[in-house]
């Protein structure tokens, strides 16, 4: 595979929300690069009431340094002869700001964004390590937006973002107990199994938009301008029989792939992810399900047409139940599309994107949520932005953000939808700095940014 389609293919498995596109050991050698991207935001959070009028979370306004996407690291390759080559990646992200919190750091550690070892030959590439997606990958073709952390990606599109290794059911979980300490609540079989994963952070088992560790992937040589890429991911984090649910043993699974078509003005992308036992039913009841299957399919496109883009992107979200007799179910679909573009204006571009989902459908369960996501309630977001282009490596940009989440009462029970920002600021939960957003409150944000690629 010459250096030239390597390019190409790598270049696809880069696209992230937000995250410029670079190339992994284009030519022999060790390269330095990074992505610097502050942004001075201020943001308003609506106030939460229950069914009979009574504020339950209060409106809150605050401003923020944002560093969305920020990774420094060192990509190289060398050549080995017979058109086989070897390449690496290690990028960690990196916050200028100097924030600590645990929510801010994860990832942080060298390595701990897209990282990993790969061969290239002309069948292909093969990489072992922490990568986001195929199916992440692809979201990168319907967006036109890299100033900030305004993508949709992550947001409304795929349900939340995620970086880890696959989780297990086990691991004792660890809540709030409303007073700013914690319960550990331990398993139904009375066995507590706190240091199941202690040694590295797990991915959100409700999320799409996923960088996982333990991967393997295989991305085609380009053929005509198209190319797929698969990926699977070890579990290993899974435990002996003798520990488990009622409902079985939890066995996560992950698969992942893609396919793209980029040809002159017009690329076009179809992505499909399916997961198994990441979500598996925790509670006393036998005939529940301990491995559910959820599965994800996208398709999206983009298109320049010279003084600017458009991208549209359309996305089903599939939550198998894992509900037990006498339970309610925990099926539920999520459909969403995005509608994004810019247009060149002066010395710099302006653009807009517009995100939706129905929120859950074809579920029974009228109070059901999963991740951001509620059976029933709408959420969308709205964005408009202005990028002055400085250098070919630096600008300044504007925007303007909403983040309109819905709620609606069963009864007296109060159910909204809580899409966020990806690594955004401190939301409006009860805990201040926790990160988290109460369902159902909207987030207006101004932000003023300046970005920088080396």
């Amino acid at each position: 595979m010459n250096k030239k389609l390597m390019a190409v293919a790598v270049a696809g498995a880069l696209t992230a929300p937000g995250l410029a596109v670079a190339q992994v050991g284009s030519s022999p050698g060790i390269t330095l690069y990074g992505r610097l991207d502050e942004t001075i935001v201020n943001s308003k959070y609506s106030s939460v009431s229950n069914s009979a009028g009574v504020t339950t979370t209060n409106e809150v306004k605050k401003g923020d340094i944002w560093s969305p996407g920020n990774a420094i690291g060192f990509r190289g390759r060398e050549d080995l002869g017979g058109g086989t080559a070897l390449w690496f990646q290690l990028e960690s992200g990196i916050w200028p700001d100097g924030r600590l919190e645990a929510s801010a750091t994860t990832g942080a550690h060298f390595g701990g964004r897209n990282s990993g070892l790969g061969v290239s030959s002309e069948l292909g590439d093969i990489m072992l390590g922490g990568w986001d997606t195929p199916y992440k990958v692809a979201y990168g073709t319907a967006n036109v937006v890299n100033s900030g952390g305004f993508a949709s990606s992550g947001i409304i599109m795929g349900n939340g973002d995620s970086t880890g290794a696959l989780n297990n059911g086990l691991c004792t979980n660890i809540v709030s107990n409303g007073t700013g300490n914690v319960t550990i609540t331990n398993l139904t079989n009375g066995t507590a199994n706190g240091n199941v994963c202690v040694t590295e952070a797990t991915a959100n088992n409700t999320a799409w938009s996923r960088r996982v560790n333990n991967s393997v992937q295989y991305w085609s040589p380009v053929f005509s301008g198209l190319q797929f890429k698969l990926m699977t991911a070890m579990a290993n984090y899974s435990s002996p029989g003798n520990v488990q649910f009622a409902s079985g043993l939890p066995k996560p699974k992950e698969w992942s792939g893609n396919i793209t078509w980029a040809r002159g003005p017009l690329s076009l992308a179809a992505g499909y992810d399916l997961h198994k036992g990441l979500r598996p039913n925790t509670g006393t009841i036998v005939s529940g399900n301990a491995n559910p299957k959820d599965t994800a399919f996208q398709v999206g496109g983009k298109w320049n047409f010279g003084m600017g883009e458009v991208g549209v992107g359309y996305e089903k979200l599939a939550y198998g139940d894992n509900a037990g007799t006498g339970q309610l179910s925990t099926k539920m679909d999520v459909p969403a599309f995005v509608v994004n573009g810019k247009v060149n204006a002066g010395p710099g571009a302006v653009w807009a994107r517009y995100s939706k989902t129905q929120g859950g459908k074809s579920c029974s369960n009228g109070t059901l949520a999963i991740g951001s996501a509620a059976c029933g309630v709408e959420a969308k977001m709205l964005t408009l932005g202005y990028d002055y282009i400085m250098s070919k490596r630096t600008k300044m940009y504007f925007a303007y953000n909403k983040i309109d989440n819905g709620l609606k009462y069963v009864g007296t029970t109060t159910v909204g939808s809580s899409y966020y920002y990806i690594a955004g600021p401190a939301a409006n939960s009860g805990n201040g700095t926790s990160g988290g957003l109460a369902p159902g409150s909207d987030v207006t944000t101004i932000g003023l940014g300046i970005q920088h690629t080396f």
